[in-house]
């Protein structure tokens, strides 16, 4: 009978701290659907992010605290992505995200 060597599989964090995410949220859980900002900690109840101030470009905002089952779909950015083209994309996610008042984007 032959042996099968199994490979060493290197598991990978799915959230990290550090690192920055745009969360959509499940409808009707808070003012928006997205929100942007690094993860400041991960546990099992949840994440909690310091948000983008948009102004300033960086994430120096309140933080957020959002329970895991209140999470949709995220966008995340980590130590290997480039910040800037992540911020790019993290505002149009945000955007298509949180339409206007009849439900169009806001682009």
């Amino acid at each position: 009978m032959a042996t099968v060597k199994a490979k060493a599989v290197k598991v990978q964090p799915v959230l990290k701290p550090g690192w920055h995410a745009a969360v959509t949220l499940k409808p009707g859980t808070a003012p928006l659907r997205c929100y942007v900002g690094q993860i400041q900690s991960v546990d099992e109840k949840g994440v909690r992010l310091t948000l983008v101030d948009w102004m300033l470009g960086a994430a120096s905002s309140w933080d957020l605290f959002v329970p895991h089952h209140n999470i949709e779909s995220m966008l995340i950015a980590t130590e290997d992505h480039d910040l800037k083209q992540f911020g790019d994309a993290a505002g149009k996610w945000q955007t298509k995200m949180c339409p206007g008042p009849k439900g169009e984007s806001a682009e």
